[in-house]
């Protein structure tokens, strides 16, 4: 199915985004759980699903990791199970993240669903990034303030930060019904409360510190074996003692790191970071070759967006996806637009443009070859499945 977000999208840009949170009531219209609370207590069996249970007894907070063997322990109430990037796993969750497609691709992270017993919560707390909740099934008591600079936190347990005054000033304080959605700037508190059991789905935007972009351009640079720069100190004295740093080589240590962030290997390696997934993309079990993909031209093959993967144009117009540059279009024709463009399944023979356009075909061959998108043949419709 598929959802529109009811938001006037310049309006909530100006107004809203990074400033104040929002109450969208029937944000989604006639929202449809793409997701069953069974589906996902099994998802949260699996090896390899990040999966947590948080619950709270008497005053005591206690949190358990998946994969989970079953949930009786855990008893009728006072306990929420979260699960992230479930769009990676049901892609009906997936299409969850079309509604916020006039935010940057690149800033989108995952959707997160969580499930709460009644009086479920995971206590007053800060994010440090933007959030959408949409509210499934269920009730959930929601209080949520502006910004906080300096709010005093704690650890209630290892794995668990929470507001020391969860009586915050709340400028949202309202009861969430299914399909409305509620943004959650960063550095805003917010406590939700589940009133009967209840699902959520909350759409994240990464927000990386300096010290993640770093640690991550250094792993890009490194990778690409270049001969970069090296630190020079042609103007040494003895005025200096030797065991002294000094303010010049302070300077030249960052003048060091700008230029190579400024250049040119310096923007793509930005680039190639910004276009990695998250977690490491299925990989198809063979090549396939750009004169087979053109026989599929009319076919009813649907071609799909890997979820997860980022596939973005660059400053630099060149594409880049997981961590590659793969193209440098000479122009930005109508081909590469329909690739950059996809976010929903579509049959192949609706891909005209792609297949009038040789540079494409080749980009969407090598983008097929790297698991950013990929392949499914749809069985006949007594069937009822499709399979890759």
């Amino acid at each position: 199915m598929a959802f529109q977000l009811n938001v006037d999208h310049t309006e909530f840009l100006r107004d809203y985004w990074q400033q104040r949170p929002l109450l969208i009531p029937g944000g989604l219209s006639q929202f449809e759980d793409p997701i069953a609370p069974e589906l996902l207590a099994g998802l949260a069996m699996e090896e390899g699903v990040d999966a947590r249970i948080i619950q709270q007894q008497a005053e005591a907070w206690h949190v358990q990791h998946g994969p989970f063997e079953d949930y009786e322990k855990f008893g009728e109430t006072d306990w929420t199970l979260l699960v992230q990037a479930v769009n990676e796993w049901f892609p009906d969750v997936q299409n969850l993240l079309l509604p916020f497609r006039f935010l940057p691709d690149w800033r989108l992270d995952d959707v997160m669903v969580s499930f709460a017993t009644e009086n479920g919560s995971v206590g007053a707390h800060l994010d440090q990034y933007d959030v959408f909740i949409i509210q499934g099934t269920g009730q959930r008591h929601w209080r949520v303030g502006e910004r906080i600079e300096g709010a005093a936190e704690f650890c209630p347990h290892p794995d668990l930060k929470q507001l020391r005054n969860s009586d915050f000033d709340a400028c949202i304080d309202t009861v969430l019904q299914p399909g409305d959605v509620l943004y959650i700037p960063a550095g805003c508190p917010h406590h939700g409360v589940a009133l009967e059991p209840s699902l959520n789905y909350s759409i994240g935007f990464r927000a990386p510190n300096s010290a993640e972009w770093l640690a991550q351009l250094a792993d890009q640079l490194l990778a690409s074996e270049q001969n970069f720069p090296r630190y020079v100190d042609p103007q040494l004295n003895l005025e200096t003692a030797p065991y002294c740093i000094t303010n010049s080589e302070i300077a030249q240590v960052q003048q060091l790191l700008m230029q190579q962030l400024e250049s040119t290997s310096g923007v793509q390696a930005i680039q190639q970071v910004i276009s990695q997934a998250k977690r490491p993309l299925p990989q198809p079990e063979r090549e396939i070759t750009t004169v087979e993909l053109a026989s599929y031209a009319t076919t009813d093959m649907l071609l799909c967006r890997t979820p997860g993967a980022r596939l973005l144009l660059g400053c630099d117009n060149q594409l880049y996806a997981n961590g590659d540059c793969i193209a440098a279009p000479e122009q930005l024709t109508a081909g590469f637009q329909e690739l950059l463009q996809l976010d929903q399944e579509v049959a192949l023979a609706e891909c005209s443009a792609i297949f009038a356009d040789t540079a494409a075909l080749n980009c969407l061959t090598e983008l097929l070859n790297i698991g950013v998108l990929h392949l499914v043949q749809e069985l006949a419709e007594e069937d009822g499945e499709a399979t890759d």
